[in-house]
């Protein structure tokens, strides 16, 4: 009995060790800067499809016109992510992360989703769209541009570019009401319904709007960290790991829609959410905090966003259609630009 005890006893003791070193090892790999940063891009893309998804079940179940949800609720839902990144980094402080979401969010969509579009399922594309769309988001591209040689975005700048967002948008909505841009607008709410009622429409809808605002947190947290674990800039963090993350949505839907033969809402959706991460993103985001750009990114980065939005353009304009091969050098110059940003700081 007395070493029945024993043995008893030691099993106990080593058990309790087990279960705190055990214990400390997931504890310590929960608050590692990876693990923040992965978590975040996992629950930020299932949360922003969610939350686009609900917001056009519920807009639907209340009859508003397809046009207004294609226009508005599906063409910003998907940069849901990049808004509350850029909100939440500028609210702490680190204007590097918020610029850097966006710039590397809108060079993410021309060169890896259009990209992996292209190399998938080459695609065609329509003259208005391009003509009309892609003009405007080479304009506001060029406008960042001459911001950045500006330095920062003041409230009073970014209440400019929320009022060309809205005015754009109006644009879009009297310029579209014909029979095609009507049953585009329709095609896009069909690929983001959720089955069931307006109840069920706005449970999925608080629960997107919930995990995007946690997501946000864990990946802006994560980044920080990363960065200054690897003595990495946190402008390069946000070029790369979280501009990826927040392309989620993008990368989900444009794939999505260009396999069930919806290619040009994809185009569509790609260069609408390019427009509203500059203009409705970073100018929301400078309402709630001024941000400063800084030198580095306003010489080198913006000015390759600009560069990438025209050769997109370009490649969806030779022939009114994007080739496998034009997908091949978008994806090249993306891991190109990737590896460069590392190197070169």
């Amino acid at each position: 009995m007395h070493k029945t005890g024993l043995c008893q006893d030691f099993l106990r003791g080593r058990s309790k060790i087990l279960e705190f070193f055990l214990g400390n090892m997931v504890k310590q790999a929960m608050e590692s800067p990876l693990f923040l940063l992965i978590s975040g891009f996992i629950v930020l893309g299932f949360a922003g499809e969610a939350l686009l998804r609900g917001a056009v079940s519920a807009a639907s179940h209340l009859k508003v016109s397809p046009l207004i949800i294609g226009l508005t609720i599906i063409a910003f839902g998907t940069s849901a992510p990049e808004l509350t990144v850029s909100v939440k980094a500028a609210l702490n402080g680190q204007p590097d992360i918020s610029i850097g979401n966006v710039v590397g969010s809108n060079i993410a969509n021309i060169l890896l989703v259009l990209g992996l579009m292209a190399v998938v399922s080459p695609f065609a594309t329509q003259r208005g769209t391009l003509a009309r769309d892609g003009s405007f988001m080479l304009a506001v591209s060029l406008a960042l541009v001459g911001l950045g040689f500006v330095g920062a975005i003041s409230p009073a700048l970014g209440t400019l570019m929320l009022l060309a967002l809205i005015g754009f948008t109006i644009y879009l909505y009297t310029s579209s009401r014909t029979g095609e841009g009507v049953q585009e607008a329709e095609a896009g709410i069909e690929e983001n319904l959720v089955p069931g009622g307006l109840l069920v429409a706005l449970l999925v809808l608080a629960l997107g709007l919930a995990g995007v605002i946690w997501g946000a947190g864990l990946m802006v947290d994560g980044a920080v960290l990363l960065a200054r674990q690897l003595g990495i800039s946190e402008a390069v963090i946000a070029l790369s790991l979280v501009a990826l993350g927040t392309s989620l949505p993008e990368l989900a839907v444009s794939m999505v829609a260009a396999v069930r033969g919806h290619a040009s809402l994809a185009v569509g959706n790609i260069i609408g959410s390019n427009i509203s991460n500059i203009l409705l993103i970073l100018g929301a985001t400078s309402l709630l905090a001024p941000l400063p750009i800084s030198e580095l990114m306003a010489h080198r980065d913006i000015p390759i966003m600009l560069g990438v939005a025209a050769l997109g353009t370009f490649f969806m304009g030779t022939g009114r259609r994007m080739s496998r091969l034009e997908g091949s050098i978008c994806l090249a110059l993306y891991g190109s630009y990737m590896g460069f940003i590392f190197t070169a700081q």
